[in-house]
C-alpha cells in the first residue's frame, strides 16, 4: 500500500511540474487582454476628463502609455518523504508530499507626458481632408461624420454654435444626403491627387443629366454645363479661398473645436452653474444638440465611461449611442494627433513606474 501511495504522490508532483511549463502561454492569454482593457479604459477616462475640466475652465494634462514591460517569474518545488520497512517506524512522522508554487509579475510601465508645440499644433489644426474622407468612406452611415467634422461646404455653413437668431442651414443636410446617396450608388468617390498625394477631388461618375447630380451642382453653386458629361471632377481645397469654377472649398473642424462642442454638453450641478464657476456656451448646432455628459452623485450603473470629480460622477450613458459615437470618433482623431506629436521627437521625458506583485 505504501508503494502505491508513493507512486501516486510522485505522479502528482510530476503533473504539477508539467503544468508549470504551460504558465507562459497562459500568462499571455490572460495578461495581454487585461493590460489592453486597462489601457483602453483609462484612455477613455482621461479623454472624458478633458471636456469636464474645460467646463470648469481648468487646465488639462495627459499621459500617454509609452510602453508596458511585464516580467513574469514562476518557480515550484516539490518533495516526497517515503519510508521502507515496518510502517510502525514512520507512520505519523513523515509528510508524504510537500510543495510550493511562486508566481511573480513585475510590470514596468512607461508614461509620456503629452505637451509641447507639436501637440498644440495637432489640437488646433483643421482635420485633414484625406483623413476625413477615409473615415467617412468606411462608415455605414457617414452622415454623422459629415456633420461632426465639416464646418462648411462652399457657402453652405454647418456651425458648431448658433449665435443670436442663427439657425442650422437645411441645405447642409440636403447636400450631405445627396453625396451619401451617390456614394452608395458607387457614383461619387473621394480621389487623392496622383502627383502630391495630398490634394483631394470629388469624382462623380455617369452624371448624365441626373436630377440628383443637377441638384447637387446647384447647391454647390457650380456650373450646370458639366451635368451631361461622362464624369465630373471637382477639386476640393481645405479653407475659404476662392476656387476655380468647378472646385469645392471645404472647412473642417479642429480637434480643439470637437472638444469644445463636447464641453458644451457637460451637465454640472446647479450650484456650480449659478455661482459662475463654469463656462457658458451659445446654443449648440446640429452636431452638438444631442450630445450629453451627465452628472450624478453616485456612479451610474449604465455608464459607458465615467470619472469621479468634484464629489460626483461625470459619465456617458451606455444607451446614448449618439454621444458614444461622437466620443469614439473624437478618440480616433485624438489618437492620430497624439501619434503625430509623439513622433515629432520633442516629447517630454518619459516617466517609468515599476510595479511588483
Amino acid at each position: 500500500m505504501s508503494q502505491i501511495r508513493a507512486l501516486a504522490t510522485a505522479c502528482t508532483v510530476a503533473g504539477i511540474l508539467l503544468g508549470c511549463s504551460t504558465v507562459g502561454p497562459q500568462t499571455i492569454r490572460s495578461g495581454r487582454m487585461a493590460y489592453n482593457e486597462a489601457i483602453a479604459e483609462t484612455n477613455a477616462q482621461q479623454m472624458l476628463m478633458v471636456p469636464v475640466h474645460n467646463r470648469y475652465e481648468e487646465g488639462n494634462h495627459m499621459l500617454a502609455v509609452a510602453s508596458v514591460t511585464a516580467n513574469v517569474r514562476v518557480s515550484s518545488r516539490a518533495g516526497i518523504q517515503a519510508g521502507f520497512g515496518n510502517s510502525d517506524n514512520y507512520d505519523g512522522n513523515l509528510v508524504p508530499f510537500s510543495g510550493g508554487f511562486i508566481y511573480e509579475e513585475n510590470p514596468t510601465i512607461s508614461y509620456l507626458p503629452v505637451t509641447g508645440e507639436a501637440y498644440l499644433r495637432q489640437l488646433t489644426s483643421p482635420i485633414p481632408l484625406s483623413l476625413f474622407s477615409q473615415i467617412s468612406h468606411v462608415l455605414p452611415d457617414p452622415a454623422f461624420a459629415y456633420g461632426m467634422v465639416l464646418g462648411s461646404i462652399n457657402n453652405i455653413q454647418n456651425p458648431a454654435f448658433l449665435y443670436g437668431e442663427q439657425e442650422d442651414d437645411p441645405q447642409f443636410d440636403e447636400l450631405v444626403d445627396i453625396m451619401i446617396s451617390l456614394t452608395r450608388e458607387r457614383r461619387l468617390y473621394w480621389v487623392r491627387g496622383s502627383q502630391d498625394g495630398e490634394s483631394m477631388s470629388l469624382l462623380v461618375l455617369r452624371p448624365g443629366g441626373d436630377e440628383t447630380v443637377v441638384k447637387m451642382l446647384k447647391l454647390l453653386q457650380l456650373p450646370m454645363d458639366k451635368a451631361n458629361d461622362d464624369r465630373i471632377v471637382m477639386p476640393v481645397t481645405l479653407g475659404l479661398e476662392d476656387m476655380s469654377e468647378n472646385g469645392i472649398s471645404m472647412t473642417t473642424r479642429s480637434l480643439w473645436e470637437l472638444i469644445e462642442i463636447l464641453t458644451a454638453s457637460v451637465q454640472v450641478p446647479a450650484a456650480d452653474e449659478s455661482s459662475g464657476m463654469v463656462s457658458t456656451f451659445p446654443r449648440r448646432g446640429r452636431v452638438g444638440k444631442e450630445l450629453q455628459i451627465t452628472y450624478a452623485d453616485e456612479r451610474p450603473d449604465s455608464a459607458y465611461v465615467a470619472v469621479e470629480y468634484r464629489d460626483g460622477w461625470f459619465s456617458i450613458d451606455n444607451t446614448d449611442i449618439t454621444t458614444k459615437r461622437y466620443f469614439k470618433f473624437m478618440g480616433s482623431f485624438w489618437n492620430a494627433a497624439l501619434s503625430e506629436s509623439l513622433d515629432d521627437g520633442t516629447a517630454a521625458p518619459v516617466l517609468t513606474v515599476p510595479v511588483s506583485r
